[in-house]
């Protein structure tokens, strides 16, 4: 397989590189493969480990057969919200390492790592001149011991890039200044170079994706195996190519471009597939314009949106970064490698046609990112309730947020135009209005005050919050009252992406999502019941004040745009890994194993992982924790919402000092494992058949007593006896949440019997060590189990999908059934045996 490998020359100094291009020239019909799927294949054949292997991926790739492959990630990127407790195990790994008499140090990334500190911002104040410093200020304060946590990680491990606090959102500094397109690495004193692959924690990491280069969103789980040097497995997707014609019509933006593509693609079978854009309107595209659509790719649940590398994607690369050699050096491999876009017509699985000169101005919502309307729909909805301040359909928020738009110069001076001819007019933002504007990164602040244009956005009350996506916090007590005291249904407008309710007030019924400019719009006028093309915005000096007269030409933006300094973010990230005072004044211990602090209710360990290898199993005696019915979800094992008063995790922040009304949710304080195993189960609508209350109880049989999952989990495990959870159909279906299978291990359940398993949920309980078996015959009904039932598995050799002898002992009487073991692979049964994926990977590197 070492014939493939090539080499050419640039400024004296040779590269080398798996040549795909050969391959195809021997497999002609890999030629029209998608350029998406040229990249996987490059990466898995450049991974074979046997000629056999090698023959078989050509083949798989040749017929597309929907076997598995593997991605092999360059590097991971998180952000805070789930990076964090992906560190903390990582640093629980190495406190087990040294219990065991281990070396910690063999616990370090085996790829680069980076970690954006910034996503989630709360938004404290607004309509203040010093709103940034007030809200990152109080930020710091809350989330101290955190950063110092970060900051012990990025000295201790190897490997691991901190982009600290105050930096702007992940995707956008991955975009503008992380991702380098072509990954390099140092083999045997030669520089071999390949794309670069991504894989992040956060739904939005395929934003990437517009900058050619494959991203991919992965649970925490893969992404700990991945950062310990395990590939990404996966099916080979299908790809869907997205055919763009012509270009967008004067007056329409690209915020309704990505709005109305989204809605569209919700129409087709996309779930699950690789979307890759070609045609002649992608010329018309600015990759500005490709990373919004990129960003939204999960909402209409595509893998990722896909855009081939072409002269705009290289002008920009060279723009932010300031480097025309590596560009030269970047162009020359895609050409040799032909994965720089060409008009060559590919085979896709599917092709959807989209004009870009059909589009009009756009709004998604209420509630829903793909539910597209057109403006003057909204005019038709009816006002019946008003209270003292606000009506039904008032604004009560407008926000101009990282998550989708930001990343765009173009769609955000557009609208600092909108706000420049508004403050010429003399018109203002509502009182009512909420206001806030939080940029993707440091670049959009900068741009816009070179221009002068800040100050208009500042006069509307748009001042700069932070550089994360938000979470809105309360509104005035006056305006909550009115809402409350007579159920008005009032909206909100942000240019941020899905997450309506959950960054938004619960108050607010009607959410909807916009172009920057609507935004703007909206907060002066101050209701959506209002027709944007016909109705007067205002007054003023006798003149009506119309949409037209506030909206810029696309001539008054591109001559803005034509003024804009790329030059600055070789400044903004010349010391990005730098930070800032607050910082460089953290203070951390130089140590390989983190010292935890026993009183923080944000940052706590958990000796999760544990070492075995047997080839048999023996469960005796076990106890039944819970027992649930049908379609229990993750969300129901492992909860994110908000802490409940009076509930074993309460309990616990009570003793550590923490009032309630500072509880915050499980998900913010997710790289606790002494709460969120306390957690488990602590849904408020969960309930275990073994009680007649809701939540997360159970029965002690040996004391004739209600107590928590959590107490009942603690005794066994000082007793020394195991634990199992009996559920019905579908058990651990929904999103994949990694406390759901982790937490289980942590409560010392050693197998879950269920009539069937979400497939990603029985993986996922398989690699942290906890047996999945079936009913085949039998239920909790058939079987008329009450919960005190004593249950005995034994097996000499275990393996693949096969079946056991359970024996379940009530008191007197003994039942014997058989169970499916559902472990189906022979590397989910190499994990098992190994006590979990994790005790597996580190035992392959001896």
């Amino acid at each position: 397989m070492d014939k493939y490998i090539n080499s050419f020359e640039i400024q004296n100094e040779t590269f080398y590189y798996y040549d795909i291009k050969a391959v195809i020239e021997e497999n002609k019909s890999l030629k029209k493969l998608p350029v998406v799927l040229k990249i996987l294949l490059e990466a898995n054949l450049r991974n074979a480990n046997s000629e056999n292997e090698f023959l078989e991926i050509i083949k798989i790739f040749e017929k597309k057969e929907r076997k598995e492959i593997s991605l092999y990630p360059s590097r991971v990127i998180m952000q805070d919200y789930t990076g964090v407790s992906v560190l903390v195990d990582l640093a629980s790994i190495r406190d087990s390492f040294k219990n065991l008499g281990k070396n910690v140090e063999e616990v370090n990334p085996k790829i680069m790592v980076d970690l954006v500190v910034d996503h989630s911002l709360d938004i404290y104040t607004d309509k203040e001149e010093y709103s940034f410093d007030s809200n990152i200020e109080k930020e710091y304060e809350l989330n101290k011991e955190k950063y110092q946590f970060i900051k012990w990680a990025q000295n201790s491990f190897d490997k691991l890039r901190v982009v600290p606090p105050g930096s702007g959102i992940c995707h956008q500094v991955n975009l503008e200044y992380l991702s380098t397109i072509l990954h390099l690495k140092r083999i045997e004193d030669k520089n071999f170079i390949y794309p670069e692959t991504l894989i992040g924690t956060d739904s939005h990491a395929p934003m990437i994706n517009s900058l050619g280069v494959l991203g991919w969103k992965v649970n925490e789980t893969q992404a700990k195996t991945s950062i310990l040097g395990m590939p990404v497995s996966l099916i080979l997707p299908q790809v869907v190519g997205v055919n763009i014609h012509g270009k967008l019509k004067e007056g329409v933006t690209s915020s309704d471009l990505v709005l109305t593509l989204t809605s569209k693609l919700k129409e087709y079978d996309i779930k699950g597939k690789l979307v890759e854009f070609h045609g002649e309107g992608l010329r018309h595209l600015t990759l500005e314009d490709r990373s919004t659509i990129a960003n939204m790719a999960p909402e209409y649940e595509a893998i990722c949106s896909f855009f081939t590398i072409d002269d705009k994607t290289v002008d920009y690369f060279n723009k932010t970064r300031d480097n025309e050699d590596y560009a030269y050096l970047l162009k020359e491999y895609l050409q040799r490698q032909e994965l720089f876009y060409s008009d060559e017509v590919l085979e896709f699985d599917e092709i959807i046609d989209f004009d870009l000169e059909e589009l009009e101005p756009a709004i998604a919502g209420p509630n829903k990112a793909h539910s597209h309307i057109k403006v003057d729909e909204l005019k038709e909805q009816q006002i019946n309730k008003s209270g003292s301040y606000l009506k039904d359909l008032d604004v009560v928020v407008a926000s101009i947020t990282s998550c989708t738009t930001t990343s765009n110069p173009y769609l955000i001076l557009h609208a600092a135009l909108v706000a420049k001819k508004a403050y010429e007019f003399g018109l203002h933002t509502k009182e009512h209005v909420k206001t806030s504007f939080s940029p993707g990164s440091l670049a959009i602040k900068e741009f816009l005050k070179k221009l002068d244009l800040l100050k208009y956005l500042e006069h509307l009350g748009f001042y700069i919050s932070g550089y994360a996506c938000e979470n809105f916090g309360n509104l005035e007590d006056k305006y909550e009252f009115d809402i409350k005291d007579n159920k008005l249904d009032v909206c909100s407008l942000t240019s941020g992406n899905k997450n309506f309710e959950k960054r938004l007030h619960p108050l607010i019924n009607y959410n909807y999502l916009s172009s920057p400019s609507l935004v703007v719009i909206y907060s002066i006028v101050g209701s959506t019941k209002f027709d944007l093309f016909e109705d007067v915005i205002s007054t003023i000096d006798d003149k009506d004040i119309y949409l037209k007269d506030l909206w810029p030409s696309s001539k008054e933006v591109g001559d803005y745009m034509s003024e804009l300094d790329y030059t600055l973010y070789k400044d903004i990230y010349k010391d990005i890994f730098k930070g800032n005072e607050f910082w460089q004044s953290l203070e951390v211990e130089d140590s390989k194993n983190y010292k935890w602090n026993e009183n923080s209710t944000y940052i706590q360990g958990s000796l999760f992982y544990e070492e075995k290898e047997e080839d048999s199993l023996n469960i005796q005696g076990a106890r039944i924790l819970a027992m649930f019915d049908d379609e229990i979800s993750t969300e129901q094992i492992s909860p994110m919402g908000q802490i409940p008063l009076y509930s074993t995790s309460s309990k616990y922040l009570e003793q550590k000092a923490v009032k309630s009304f500072e509880y915050n949710t499980f998900g913010s304080r997710k790289a606790n494992a002494e709460l969120i195993t306390r957690g488990l189960f602590e849904h408020p609508k969960l309930k275990n058949k073994m009680v007649s209350k809701e939540g997360a109880y159970t029965f002690d049989y040996e004391n004739n007593e209600i107590v928590s999952i959590y107490e009942k989990s603690q005794k066994f495990k000082e007793i020394k006896k195991p634990l199992i959870v009996i559920a019905g159909e579908n058990f651990g279906k929904g999103e994949q949440k990694e406390w759901a299978s982790k937490g289980m291990n942590l409560l010392g359940v050693k197998a879950v019997i269920a009539k069937s398993f979400d497939e990603k949920y029985r993986k996922d309980l398989i690699s942290y060590g906890v047996l999945p078996l079936e009913f085949i015959d039998d239920d909790i009904e058939s079987l008329k189990l009450k919960g005190d039932e004593n249950f005995s598995f034994e097996m000499d050799i275990l393996k693949v999908e096969g079946k056991l002898k359970a024996y379940i002992n009530r008191g007197f009487d003994e039942v014997q059934i058989t169970l499916k073991i559902k472990i189906d692979t022979s590397l989910e049964l190499k994990y098992y045996k190994n006590g979990g994926v994790f005790p597996f990977l580190f035992n392959s590197f001896r």
